[in-house]
Order: C-alpha cells, then structure tokens, then sequence
C-alpha cells in the first residue's frame, strides 16, 4: 500500500512538473541575416552582403522537457548581389529578398532552473524574388530548417522566456549556369541562409 502511496505521489508530481513545462506558445525575434553561395559565384567576381536585419515570428507547442513542435515565419533580410564592373559604373546591385516558411521539431531538455539548450530540425519553404530592369523574379524552393540555441525563463517571469540562436534554411540550387568566355557548365549548389537572432516567447 505505501509504495501504491508512493507511486501516486511521484505520478502527481510528475504530472504537475508537465503541466508548469507544456503548453501554446508565441513569440518573435530579431537577427543578422547570414548568406552562403555554397561556390555558385567563385571565380566571378560578384560580391554579396547579407548585412541586412532578419525578423522571425514563431509558435508552436511543448509537450514535455524534451519535444516541442514550432511553426515559424522569417523574413531575411535583402541580400545584395553586385559585380565591381556594375558597380563601378554607379549600379548598385540586385536585392533578393527571401521569406521563410517551417515546420520543425524544437528538442533539447528544460532543466528546473529554466535553461532549455535545443535543436531544431524540419522543412521549410523558401520564396526569393527580386526586381531586375523593371522584371519581378521569384522562386521557390523545400528547404532543411535547422537550427541551435538556448533559452531561459526565469521563474519570477511566469511563461515568459528569452532566447538566442542561429537558425538557417538551406536549399539546392539547381542549373547554375556559369560562363568563362572559353567554356560554360550548369552545375547544383548547397545554399544557406540563415540568421543569428535574439528573441522572446510567451506560453500561455
């Protein structure tokens, strides 16, 4: 009878442990976005800044102190692409701006003092477009969300909590067409785009 006892009082406590870890959450966040060609302009002499600010909005559920499953949107900032030849002639590049849509699991483990270390890992879908000579271009591709951070909620701040992570979304870019005057290919590329954000949540 007392371990019966027992076992309830452990079950209870567990229970109420879950109840103060799970729940909707919302929240947002602010970054550095970060752009990798993966070797689609070597040897062309075009630059890229991605110095731009990255805005993420993000939602999701956490069942217990490892899994949660988050919804977010992303909107990168523009990432500029120019050659020194256009450029010295006054062109100031194009501006592809890119938005982010995924679907991801959020796993690492919450620890009684609030620090939560996680992963994430899902699919996304990406949308670039940019504007050239008066011609709206856009594309869409699947990505690989992923991602690494911390967090932390304080106990004084109930359902509130603050984090910081990168995150990125990589994709395959198909038929790079490139041309050396003496000889041309198309090859596939490995691009990342990704950000370096601070952000907050709150769980209702």
């Amino acid at each position: 009878m007392k371990k019966i006892a027992l076992l309830l009082v452990l079950f209870s406590a567990f229970s109420n442990a879950n109840d103060n870890i799970s729940g909707f959450y919302l929240g947002a966040g602010l970054g550095a976005t970060t752009f990798d060609d993966g070797g689609a302009f070597d040897y062309t002499g075009a630059s890229i800044n991605a110095d731009d600010s990255t805005l993420k909005f993000m939602g999701g559920y956490q069942f217990n102190r490892i899994v949660a499953v988050e919804l977010q949107y992303t909107k990168y900032g523009d990432i500029n692409v120019n050659h020194p030849t256009a450029k010295a002639a006054g062109f100031k590049g194009i501006d592809i701006e890119s938005t982010s849509i995924s679907l991801a699991a959020n796993l690492g483990y919450t620890f009684d003092s609030g620090w939560r270390p996680f992963g994430i890992v899902g699919l996304g879908s990406l949308e670039s477009s940019t504007n050239v000579l008066g011609h709206s271009l856009s594309e869409n591709n699947t990505s690989f969300h992923y991602g690494v951070g911390v967090e932390y909620a304080p106990k004084a701040l109930s359902g509130l909590a603050f984090r910081v992570a990168y995150e990125g979304d990589m994709f395959i870019e198909e038929n790079v067409y490139q041309d050396y005057g003496y000889y041309s290919y198309s090859d596939d590329y490995a691009m990342n785009i990704g950000t370096f954000y601070a952000g907050a949540t709150y769980k209702f």
